[in-house]
């Protein structure tokens, strides 16, 4: 087996030693963040610093050149590394001997070689965002539910809507492991004719479409964006997205863990307010890479410092608890153990906790789950334009996502720290949380 690790094609962190060199500076933020971002950062007093700076491009050239099989598959401006493809272990260790390398770790190993250089899927909207008003909604001053009545009143978001808050300018970031049928699915159909699916990227493989992956993200973002009056529209149909593909579908590896920090420092990039994340982290098909429960202190999984990382500078991250509560590891995962974000559990309709849901707290002894929304018969879109059941924390997350997303378009001028703390104290158990659904 050694002998065929050695000889396999695999991807790789590559950790450096320091930014020494960098042809950024602060006084020049729009190199290396959207206006909307700088814009944000003011607006909250929050300091742009070295770790918003990318890795230095000339180290990144110097890896690239050892081989010409090194492909640059994501980079991390906040763990300061990088992630590459190569043919074989050979090229690892002669990567791992250059001067500004700190470490280098294989987070999987790949059954047969990849070329997909110089080849990215782009999906970009054919004109400016619009928030549209639709018609439904101006005679009535409530959305026609249909069946997301429930889910959606549970937690009071129907109150948000009526007020005026459906999400409109709020930019969200959606990771998951494939949006099949996003672009031409009725129930996004006015996301997409308004130009608010602002784009797409896939950093498992960057020349596949997403849209022609699995239905997982698809049923998630529906829970948020779906817009079918009388039958399924979700928590803030008028908010403005990006959909980023950071999961394998196929297997459960490190580099998941690396491909979500990269699209969580896209989404701090580009200046998105919200991020759902419908994904978690526990145990690995490499049996090298070990996970146990006191690990998830959040400190352990480069993932959940990295979700920690974006809280610093103004996201709101909201992450599933994970489904593990009837298996043998029922505890949360990564970067679920997070500090600083909203870790989801689910419930049913009537606010029951769920037999599946994963049980906090965090390992350090965090409150966890810190909030929960229905997980449990959830009512979903599909890739065929179906409407239908599906449980699981992966749905409570997004519905309670799109319902921060209108709190904070109310009160503008809050931060993210002031939104989840308000989160967390409207809750009914907010002064006696529990491990099953926290706060």
């Amino acid at each position: 087996m050694p002998a065929l690790i050695a000889q396999s094609p695999a991807k790789y962190w590559i950790h450096f030693t320091d930014k020494k060199g960098t042809p950024y500076s602060v006084q020049n933020p729009e190199r290396f963040l959207s206006p909307r971002a700088v814009e944000l950062r003011v607006k909250h007093h929050i300091p742009i610093d070295t770790t918003d700076f990318p890795v230095n491009p000339e180290y990144v050239r110097r890896v690239l050149a050892v081989d010409s099989s090194v492909r640059l598959c994501a980079h991390s401006k906040w763990h300061n590394a990088i992630t590459v493809y190569v043919s074989d272990e050979k090229i690892a260790d002669a990567i791992r001997k250059l001067p500004f390398v700190q470490g280098v770790e294989r987070t999987i190993v790949l059954p047969s070689s990849e070329d997909e250089r110089n080849i990215v899927f782009q999906y970009k909207p054919v004109g400016r965002p619009r928030h549209t008003l639709y018609s439904d909604f101006v005679r009535h001053r409530d959305f026609a539910y249909g069946k997301s009545e429930e889910q959606i009143r549970l937690n009071n978001a129907h109150w948000l809507h009526r007020l005026g808050f459906h999400g409109e300018e709020m930019l969200m970031m959606v990771m998951d492991g494939g949006f099949r049928n996003v672009d031409t699915s009725m129930f996004f159909e006015n996301l997409v004719r308004d130009n608010r699916l602002l784009g797409v990227h896939n950093f498992v493989h960057p020349s596949v479409n997403p849209f022609f992956l699995q239905n997982h993200g698809t049923a998630v973002l529906s829970c948020i964006a779906s817009y079918l009056p009388g039958k399924l529209v979700g928590s803030a149909p008028m908010a403005m997205f990006y959909l980023c593909v950071t999961e394998d579908g196929d297997s459960e590896n490190k580099i998941e863990e690396d491909n979500w920090v990269a699209g969580v420092e896209l989404a701090d990039s580009l200046g998105c307010q919200v991020l759902n994340s419908s994904l978690g982290y526990t145990t690995f098909d490499d049996s090298t890479q070990v996970r146990q429960y006191s690990d998830m202190n959040g400190k352990v999984s480069r993932a959940s410092v990295a979700a920690s990382i974006a809280a610093s500078k103004g996201m709101i991250v909201c992450n599933s608890a994970g489904n593990e509560g009837g298996k043998k590891w029922t505890h949360i995962g990564a970067p679920a153990d997070a500090e600083g974000i909203l870790t989801v559990g689910a419930v049913t309709p009537e606010g029951n906790p769920t037999a599946f849901r994963s049980n906090g707290p965090a390992a350090d002894g965090r409150v966890k789950p810190d909030v929960c929304a229905v997980g449990y018969g959830t009512w979903t879109g599909n890739s065929s334009g179906q409407i239908f059941q599906s449980s699981g924390t992966s749905f409570a997350s997004p519905l309670m996502s799109g319902m921060v997303a209108c709190l904070w378009q109310a009160f503008p001028d809050k931060s993210n720290f002031e939104i989840m703390d308000a989160v967390r104290k409207s809750w009914n158990q907010y002064s006696t949380p529990n491990t099953h659904t926290g706060y």
